[in-house]
C-alpha cells in the first residue's frame, strides 16, 4: 500500500516544497520588482516552441494502448504552443495577460481530457482535434493581436484584476485533476511517460497557483515562470530522448535493411547462377545429347532396314549405337556432376570433330568430309574447344535432319586473327532471315558464339543449300561456362 501511495507523496512533498519557497522569497523580499521584458519573451518563446515540439513528437505516436491519451495531451502542448508565442510578441498590458491566460487554459483542457478516456479512442480521430485546437489557437491570437481593442481590462494599477486571474484559476484546477489522473496511470502502468507527464501537469498547476497571488514583475512572478522552465527542461529531456530512440531505430533498421538487401543481392546471384546453370545445361542437353539420340535413333533404324539382308552390317551398326549410347551416358554424368565435356583443348577437339564426321556418315547415307588445320587447333582456347563441339554437333544435326542434303563439310581453319568454324551443306536451305523461327538450335549457336566473344553467320537460301560461319578470336582468355 505505501508504495503504491509513494507517487502521490512525492509530488506533494515536492508541491508544497515549491510553494514555501515561493512564500520565502515574498517574506524576505515583499517589495522586490525587476521589469525585464528581453528576458521574459525569451522564456515564454522558448516555452512556446518546446510545447510545440512535445506536441508533435507526441502526434507521432502509434502505439494504440495510448496513442488517444497522447494525442489530446498533444493537443493541449499545441494550442499552449501556439498562444505562448503570441505572448512572447505581445506588449504589457491587457493583450500581454490575456494571451497568458489563453495558452494555460488551452494546455490545461488538453491534459484535463485524460479523464474522459477509459479506453483508447481511435487516434486518427484525436489527431484531428489536436490540429483543429492548433488552428483555433491561431485564429484566436491572430484576432486579438489585429484588435486589441476588443480585450477586456487584465491589469488595474498594476494588478491583475479578477477577470485576469479567473482563467489561472480553472487552469490550475484542470492542471492539478490532470495530475491525479496521470499519477495514478503511472502507478498502475509503470510506464515513465505517465510519470514524466504527470510532473509537467503539476508544474503546471503550481505555476498558475503562484500566478494569482503574483503581481507583473515580482518575485512571485518570475517564480511561476521559473517553475515552468523546469517543466520546459523535463519536456526538452523526453524530447531529446524521443531523438535518440527514433535515431537508435532508424540505425537497426538501416543495418537491417543493409542485410536484408545483401541477402537479397546473395539470393539473386544464386537465382541467378541456377538460371544460367539450367540455360547451360538446356543448350548442352539440347546440342550434345538429343543429337547423339537422334543420330542413335538413325542408326537404329538402319539396322531395321538391314536385318533382312546384311546381319554383318547389322551388328557393326549396333556396336556403334552401343558406344554411342555409352556416350550419352558419359554426357549425362558429366552434367550431373559438373564435369566438362572431353573436348578440353583443340587436340581433343580434332578427335571429337572426327568422330562426329564419322557418326554421322556411318547413321546417313550423306557423305560429310572434315577439313582440319593443325595451326587453327594449336590457337584454340579450352573454353572455345569446350563450346565448338556443340556447336558443331548441332550444326551437322540440323543439316541432317531438315536440309536434305547429300553432301555436306565440316571445316576448323585460320582465317586472319579469328578462328573459323565453318559447317556447309547441298541441301534446300531455308529464309535466312528468319533466322530466329528456327527453334532451339541456331538460338543456342548463337548464344554460344556470343558468350565466347566471336560472330555467327549463316548463309542459306532456297535451293541454294547452307552455310553457317563462326569465327572466334584467337587467343582470348577463358570464359566461366
Amino acid at each position: 500500500m505505501w508504495r503504491a501511495l509513494l507517487p502521490y507523496g512525492l509530488a506533494a512533498a515536492c508541491g508544497a516544497a515549491a510553494l514555501l519557497a515561493n512564500a520565502v522569497l515574498h517574506a524576505l523580499w515583499p517589495d522586490w520588482r525587476w521589469h525585464h521584458e528581453p528576458l521574459h519573451s525569451a522564456i515564454e518563446a522558448i516555452g512556446g516552441l518546446v510545447a510545440i515540439a512535445m506536441a508533435t513528437v507526441l502526434l507521432q505516436t502509434r502505439n494504440d494502448v495510448i496513442a488517444g491519451k497522447y494525442q489530446m495531451l498533444a493537443a493541449g502542448f499545441l494550442g499552449m504552443g501556439i498562444l505562448e508565442e503570441f505572448h512572447a510578441i505581445a506588449r504589457p498590458g491587457n493583450g500581454f495577460v490575456l494571451f497568458r491566460n489563453l495558452a494555460s487554459l488551452a494546455g490545461a483542457v488538453g491534459f484535463a481530457m485524460v479523464w474522459r478516456l477509459p479506453a483508447p479512442p481511435v487516434a486518427s480521430a484525436q489527431r484531428r482535434h489536436a490540429w483543429v485546437i492548433g488552428t483555433g489557437a491561431l485564429l484566436v491570437g491572430g484576432w486579438f493581436l489585429i484588435f486589441p481593442t476588443h480585450i477586456p481590462d487584465m491589469l488595474r494599477n498594476g494588478e491583475f484584476t479578477p477577470l485576469g486571474i479567473a482563467p489561472q484559476t480553472v487552469a490550475c484546477i484542470l492542471f492539478l485533476a490532470a495530475g491525479v489522473r496521470l499519477l495514478d496511470d503511472y502507478r498502475r502502468s509503470g510506464r515513465s511517460e505517465d510519470a514524466l507527464f504527470a510532473s509537467l501537469a503539476l508544474l503546471y498547476s503550481l505555476a498558475e497557483f503562484v500566478f494569482i497571488y503574483s503581481i507583473p514583475w515580482d518575485n512571485r512572478w518570475w517564480f511561476w515562470h521559473a517553475l515552468r522552465l523546469v517543466a520546459c527542461l523535463l519536456a526538452l529531456a523526453y524530447i531529446a530522448q524521443k531523438y535518440f530512440q527514433v535515431t537508435s531505430d532508424l540505425r537497426t533498421s538501416l543495418k537491417q535493411t543493409l542485410e536484408a538487401k545483401e541477402t537479397l543481392g546473395q539470393s539473386e546471384s544464386r537465382l541467378r547462377h541456377l538460371f544460367d546453370e539450367r540455360e547451360r545445361m538446356s543448350q548442352d542437353l539440347h546440342d550434345s545429347t538429343i543429337q547423339s539420340l537422334f543420330a542413335l535413333g538413325l542408326s537404329l533404324e538402319r539396322c531395321q532396314r538391314l536385318v533382312a539382308t546384311s546381319h554383318q552390317e547389322v551388328a557393326t551398326q549396333l556396336h556403334r549405337a552401343v558406344t554411342s549410347l555409352q556416350t550419352v551416358i558419359r554426357d549425362l554424368r558429366g552434367y550431373l556432376t559438373g564435369v566438362k565435356s572431353p573436348a578440353a583443348n583443340g587436340r581433343a577437339l580434332e578427335a571429337a570433330l572426327s568422330s562426329l564426321v564419322s557418326d554421322m556418315n556411318n547413321t546417313s547415307h550423306r557423305q560429310y568430309r572434315l577439313e582440319v588445320n593443325s595451326a587453327a587447333v594449336d590457337r584454340l582456347t579450352a573454353d572455345q574447344a569446350q563450346y565448338l563441339l556443340p556447336i558443331a554437333r548441332e550444326a551437322m544435326s540440323n543439316s541432317l535432319r531438315h536440309s536434305g542434303a547429300q553432301a555436306g563439310a565440316l571445316s576448323l581453319q585460320l582465317e586472319g586473327r579469328w578462328v573459323r568454324l565453318i559447317v556447309e551443306d547441298d541441301g534446300r536451305g531455308f529464309d535466312a532471315a528468319a533466322l530466329q523461327r528456327h527453334g532451339h538450335g541456331l538460338t543456342n549457336i548463337e548464344a554460344r558464339v556470343k558468350r565466347l566473344g566471336g560472330r555467327l553467320e549463316v548463309i542459306s537460301g532456297a535451293g541454294q543449300g547452307t552455310r553457317i560461319v563462326c569465327d572466334l578470336p584467337q587467343e582470348r582468355d577463358d570464359v566461366t561456362i
